[in-house]
């Protein structure tokens, strides 16, 4: 028999590269549920329902049995216990996309966050707050939830930021398209990162809808102890180029009117997730990371390297640089 497997979302990051590898596989009847609104007409092979999740048009999927459900757009804690409420007793394998920000980071001394720490905890005025509020609260709240449904046989994984094809928030691409066209760049104090490959997710995704013993949450991550200035290094000397990386210390923040997303990815902290666990039980191998960059230079190839959506414009980079070299050698 053929696994009826609902995806909630799917048509744009991780979802999309999901998609893509179980629509040709035979195992699998695949349907999916989204706004309609995202890269809408991508998949007209799949089958699809629209509607928002947040109001009764998610009712579509509450009428029939699902082996898997795979859950990438579920962000308010109040209408997903409901959605859990009307899937009970009709779905084999719940599997939830959740995110390492359920954890606190970035206070006390440095240390790193394993699958067992606690999670936050979720007010009543978080769980209906319009995002990004309280994004890792809602989503926290969201895994107890679904852990009060054993029924449902719940699998969570708590992705880091995820990098790779199709992301559309261009956290991680900001630094290679500079890599790849500027000589010199600015740069906060680089901190350690832990980090998701999208295809390494996807493969964890695919082997938690087959693997038949599971723990019930894990810390998907694939790359720890990554540093940006070593990424636009790799990344420069892959593209038989030089760069210059130029420290933008702290105090210049608040010269240069900055804030903290005009660097995205460059954390005031270091972000260390413990994330082995779930390669061991899914029985995983992570991309090496020399490899995801690599696969990630050959795509942005491919789409010409658009300008990215996030962080500092080049002219406004171009322009703090020259003002600090002026400062720096004013006879120059």
């Amino acid at each position: 028999m053929r696994k009826k497997i609902l995806i909630l979302g799917g048509t744009m990051f991780a979802g999309r590269a999901l998609v893509e590898r179980l629509m040709n596989d035979n195992r699998y009847v695949l349907t999916l549920f989204n706004r309609g609104k995202s890269n809408s007409g991508i998949f007209p092979s799949v089958t699809q329902m629209h509607g928002n999740r947040e109001t009764d048009d998610i009712l579509q999927v509450c009428d029939q049995h699902w082996d898997v459900v795979i859950d990438f757009s579920g962000y308010y804690p109040k209408t997903f216990a409901q959605l859990l409420d009307r899937l009970s007793g009709k779905v084999g394998r719940y599997i939830f996309i959740s995110t390492i920000s359920v954890f606190l980071f970035g206070e006390g001394e440095v240390q790193t966050i394993g699958e067992d720490d606690a999670t936050l905890s979720c007010s009543e005025e978080q769980m209906t707050s319009a995002l990004p509020d309280a994004y890792g609260e809602k989503k926290a709240e969201m895994e107890r939830i679904l852990l009060s449904h054993p029924e449902l046989d719940p699998l969570i994984l708590r992705p880091s930021f995820i990098y790779g094809r199709y992301d559309w928030t261009d956290r991680f691409y900001y630094w290679l398209y500079r890599a790849k066209h500027l000589q010199k760049m600015l740069l906060p104090e680089p901190k350690l990162l832990s980090l998701t490959y999208v295809e390494d997710l996807v493969n964890g995704i695919l082997s938690a809808i087959e693997v038949k013993q599971h723990l019930q949450f894990y810390n998907a991550i694939t790359h720890t102890n990554v540093r940006l200035d070593k990424v636009m290094e790799f990344v420069a000397t892959h593209q038989n180029r030089t760069i210059e990386i130029i420290p933008f210390a702290e105090a210049m923040f608040e010269e240069y009117a900055f804030e903290g997303s005009e660097f995205p990815l460059a954390l005031p902290f270091d972000l260390c997730v413990e994330g082995t666990r779930w390669l061991k039980d899914l029985g995983l191998s992570p991309t090496p990371f020399n490899d995801t960059l690599f696969q990630s230079v050959e795509y942005f190839n491919g789409i010409d390297w658009p300008k990215p959506k996030t962080g500092l414009t080049l002219e406004r980079e171009t322009g703090i640089i020259s003002t600090l070299y002026s400062k720096t050698f004013p006879f120059f």
